[in-house]
């Protein structure tokens, strides 16, 4: 794994995995990459971003279990100013006013004076509002066994859906659902687990305060779940949904989930995960990277929130495949049930390479589906990542870099990883603004992506405290991951955000 992040790499799309995955269910002429070129674009768009962003799955309190950091990214040539507002699901709550540099990042500690005694479990959520700029919010967290981030919500939504947590004697999973408007909201949240199909009267009727957070810890009535998907439904109003995450390292000598796992088993790998849930439900996901290796362990985990059973099909974008097409993989996922796609030791895996993955519908039937990644010894990395998969390829993508990526605490490695799913070559630059115009940003060169294939490129730390704007000649997919050996860093994947729509 370590050895296919070291340098660039540029691998065939097309080329896809053989039949035959590991299935867990319940119920033309092509341009050359030589010839596509990106410059720096010279005088700053006119591009803009929402000056509202929601974040929440974090707590209000540095040590305390999840500890928030909210990252701000302003890649105009001008400072962004604003306020957030700090609430909390006991009514606490306070306003700070923000500044963002021009062309750089800022950040503001999730900090509540006033819960000191609460510290370890006070929730905490946040409503932002920046006036102008093209600026972004990434929510941080921080705990014992890793840090995680994920861009806040720009917008509030109806419905939310969560692929895979679990509730462990060493798990818990808690979903943050944040109400950004006057008006109270009413949610209710539907499961389905390794159980089957779920409800219960303590997560229907749930009440979101206005301007409020309300934070719901599954546990308290779905024990030892060793996979939950939720659906997230709000009866009135309007809402937005984070996934919290936490496994702490098992007990010793405890038994683990799988087929030989006890009666409480407990998760094998400790960390923290961090995400925003799904709006919508696409019939097309990607994934720019994908690896597996010996530590290194790697799922893709579908769910499927509908009454029509769902056929899919998943391919490997496998390394040096010259653009040759090749069979996908299928899996059928029926009504209201999730589906398991392991990589690691099957015939058609790819362990060692990095490679892009593609799920797409037979039928048309949508899906929600993510990347599940957990690394150990004896792989160099070590803690807990997920990633839902993305909908569709923009030429333009606002990057958190490495200020929301990597804490300072242990850098490791902050990768931006592209995908170019077209029949046209792609030539990708990471910008800067420099005065009032767009530069290439410091240690970075062009990134050519030959069509129907991926590439990454390892971030500097010189970039730490830059806005960074990912510019394409073609439309492409970004993520960014990053990768460290202690497990207080931990690993993280996160999408860029995009400028503009699929």
């Amino acid at each position: 794994m370590a050895d296919a992040r070291r340098l660039p790499v540029v691998v065939a799309l097309a080329a896809v995995v053989a039949a035959g995955v590991v299935l867990s269910s319940h119920e033309n002429s092509h341009a050359s990459p030589a010839q596509a070129q990106v410059q720096p674009s010279g005088a700053t768009p006119a591009m803009a971003l929402s000056t509202s962003w929601f974040c929440a799955g974090a707590t209000g309190w540095p040590g305390s279990v999840a500890a928030g950091e909210l990252v701000f990214d302003n890649a105009k040539s001008q400072p962004v100013v604003g306020t957030v507002q700090l609430v909390s699901p006991s009514g606490y709550g306070t306003k700070i006013s923000v500044s963002v540099p021009a062309g750089g990042t800022s950040t503001l500690v999730e900090h509540f004076p006033g819960l000191h005694g609460q510290a370890a479990t006070a929730w905490v959520g946040a409503i932002v509002t920046l006036y102008g700029g093209m600026a972004s919010v990434n929510q941080v967290v921080d705990t014992a066994e890793g840090s995680a981030s994920q861009p806040c919500a720009s917008a509030a939504a109806t419905r939310w859906f969560f692929v895979d947590g679990a509730t462990l004697r060493n798990a818990s999973d808690h979903i943050s659902l944040l109400n950004p408007y006057p008006v109270d909201a009413i949610a209710d949240l539907s499961f389905t687990t390794n159980e089957g199909q779920e409800t219960s009267s303590a997560f229907e009727g749930v009440v979101v305060p206005a301007d409020g957070l309300t934070v719901l810890n599954l546990g308290s009535h779905l024990r030892i779940r060793e996979h939950i998907a939720v659906t997230v439904s709000a009866r009135t109003g309007r809402i937005v949904a984070f996934q919290t995450e936490l496994v702490s390292q098992p007990p010793a000598g405890a038994t683990f989930v799988g087929p030989k796992g006890g009666l409480n088993p407990a998760a094998p790998v400790p960390g923290v995960t961090l995400d925003l849930g799904a709006t919508q439900p696409t019939t097309s996901s990607w994934w720019p990277e994908g690896s597996d290796g010996t530590g290194l362990d790697e799922s893709y985990v579908v769910y499927n929130p509908g009454p029509s059973t769902a056929r899919l099909s998943l391919s490997l974008v496998a390394q040096g495949a010259s653009n040759q097409a090749g069979s996908s993989s299928q899996l059928t996922v029926g009504p209201y049930g999730t589906a398991t796609v392991t990589t690691n030791g099957q015939p058609w895996s790819l362990p060692g390479v990095a490679y892009a993955v593609h799920l797409v519908s037979a039928n048309g039937v949508p899906v929600v589906a993510e990347r599940s990644v957990a690394a150990s010894a004896p792989s160099a990395d070590r803690g807990l990542a997920v990633l839902l998969g993305q909908a569709g390829p923009v030429t333009d993508w606002l990057a958190a870099g490495t200020s929301a990526m990597a804490p300072t605490k242990h850098r490791g490695e902050v990768w931006l990883e592209v995908a170019d799913p077209g029949d046209t070559a792609a030539a990708v630059t990471v910008e800067v603004v420099a005065g009032q115009r767009w530069a290439a940003a410091a240690g970075t060169s062009v990134l050519r992506v030959a069509p129907g294939s991926r590439a990454g490129l390892e971030l500097p730390a010189s970039v730490a405290h830059d806005a960074l704007v990912v510019k394409s000649s073609q439309p492409v997919l970004v993520e960014e991951d990053s990768w460290a050996s202690k497990k207080a860093t931990g690993i993280n994947l996160a999408p860029a955000v995009p400028l503009g729509s699929p």
